[in-house]
């Protein structure tokens, strides 16, 4: 990379920052949020970041969705987003584990941070790559440089303090103390095993993209 290059560019569509040509990145991470990614009557930004992803797609840079962004990838790839069933959500560390298909992507159980209430079918002519006991879709690839996860390896200690003191702000009975502490107390305990297993998905996404 040149001295002069940026190693990233970060944009955040409910501010209306303006989506770029996905072709001059080696990667697009697209990240979570509280909206749905059916929400595009309500939240307009919606529609132009599908649009987004799906530009990506065409333009075949390297992809990864996070919650929400997996969740969007799967609506762009014609699957339904969806509340569970029979109303059960995950929120705070839950374990994931790899299907026989997903080894190379997560060679053993994890507990990883997740906060949602919906999400994805499986979209067709995609693997399948981990599940739960509660959400059967975790993780999914559509080629060996686009992926998406619907749990949230990126949250750590900190991001997560920064999330509860919003989440109590916004819902302050959504949660007891006790709660929000034993979530935290969650946290530190798995927060090296899942920054090993990031590392390791990165390090290896980057190299296929650049590949």
């Amino acid at each position: 990379m040149d001295a002069n290059e940026k190693a990233f560019d970060w944009f955040y569509p409910p501010l209306n920052d303006k989506f770029p040509d996905p072709a001059q990145y080696s990667g697009v991470i697209v990240f979570g949020g509280a909206p749905s990614a059916n929400d595009d009557d309500t939240h307009p930004w919606v529609l132009s970041e599908l649009a987004f992803i799906e530009q990506c797609l065409k333009t075949d840079v390297g992809f990864v969705g996070i919650c929400l962004g997996a969740q969007m990838l799967a609506r762009v790839l014609g699957s339904s987003i969806k509340a569970h069933e029979q109303g059960l959500t995950e929120i705070g560390l839950c374990e994931i584990e790899p299907t026989e298909a997903g080894k190379e992507f997560l060679d053993k159980p994890m507990t990883v941070m997740q906060w949602h209430k919906e999400s994805y079918d499986q979209p067709a002519g995609t693997v399948n790559l981990a599940r739960s006991d509660v959400f059967e879709n975790q993780a999914f690839e559509v080629n060996a440089k686009t992926i998406g996860m619907q749990f949230h390896p990126e949250v750590n200690p900190e991001c997560l303090a920064i999330w509860q003191a919003r989440n109590k702000a916004k819902s302050p009975d959504q949660f007891t103390d006790a709660q929000r502490q034993a979530m935290m107390a969650d946290a530190r305990q798995h927060d090296a095993a899942i920054s090993e297993w990031l590392n390791g998905f990165l390090t290896g996404w980057t190299a296929r993209t650049h590949g």
